[in-house]
């Protein structure tokens, strides 16, 4: 289990556990972290550097947001990436 290793993080804790659950009570809107991710890649690049990861996450991020995620908890982009892989 990732939690008993290195690979042991919040995110693994909290919100990985809810989404294998199909817990998607709103706790932290996709729509913060779709803000904070684009304001980070934005202050990256007004440093000189092009976080290639970090755009791709804040498009990723962005097109959940339009698909109809805005208002539901970040936990949910599991199920819209499953909806992305034809996954229903």
């Amino acid at each position: 289990m990732i939690e008993q290793s290195s690979g042991q993080s919040w995110i693994a804790s909290d919100r990985l556990r809810r989404a294998l659950a199909g817990n998607f009570a709103a706790k932290a809107h996709t729509t913060l972290l779709a803000k904070d991710t684009r304001l980070a890649v934005d202050m990256a690049k007004s440093a000189g550097f092009a976080p290639a990861l970090g755009g791709v996450a804040a498009g990723q991020f962005a097109r959940a947001c339009e698909d109809g995620f805005a208002g539901m908890d970040d936990a949910s982009l599991l199920a819209w990436l499953r909806e992305q892989q034809g996954d229903r």
